[in-house]
């Protein structure tokens, strides 16, 4: 299986009474996620379902993504920052049908912490960065980092 890691981009400061859920992205990260999904298009990326945080940013990061790859974006609380793990992804996939491709957009310290359970590989997610692991089984130890781009290298 490819699957597809985009940490959203770049999001405002939690102001005093606002929940974190809520925050949305900065005109930064608006342009981070065009670039993001212009990038991916331009890679020939092709996912068979995009999974999003139901987290504001992360859903505002997903829908160019969404629209360049002509996807639906479906939100899933897995994805909000609790503890992404292999078997989380694994049960979300058989869930889903999707057996070759799964873009998954997400937060930190998960995405990073779901490469090296993968990989055992340590990583580290910048807002707006993508990273694909390639795996068989979606399993501990049974994947590859094939890439890990930053926002700063998607042009």
């Amino acid at each position: 299986m490819n699957l597809y890691l985009l940490r959203h981009a770049d999001a405002e400061e939690r102001k005093p009474g606002m929940a974190d859920a809520d925050r949305e992205l900065t005109a930064k990260g608006r342009e981070q996620a065009q670039r993001v999904a212009a990038w991916l298009k331009r890679q020939g990326v092709q996912a068979e379902a995009l999974v999003s945080s139901p987290l504001v940013r992360a859903r505002q990061t997903a829908e160019p993504v969404a629209e360049a790859l002509g996807l639906k974006i479906i939100e899933d609380s897995r994805l909000a920052g609790l503890r992404l793990t292999a078997e989380a992804v694994r049960d979300l996939a058989r869930e889903l049908g999707t057996a070759e491709s799964l873009l998954l957009v997400g937060h930190e310290p998960d995405l990073s912490d779901l490469i090296r359970e993968l990989t055992r590989g340590q990583v580290e997610m910048k807002k707006g960065g993508i990273a694909l692991v390639r795996c068989g089984n979606l399993a501990p130890g049974d994947g590859v980092l094939a890439w890990l781009v930053p926002p700063k290298l998607q042009e």
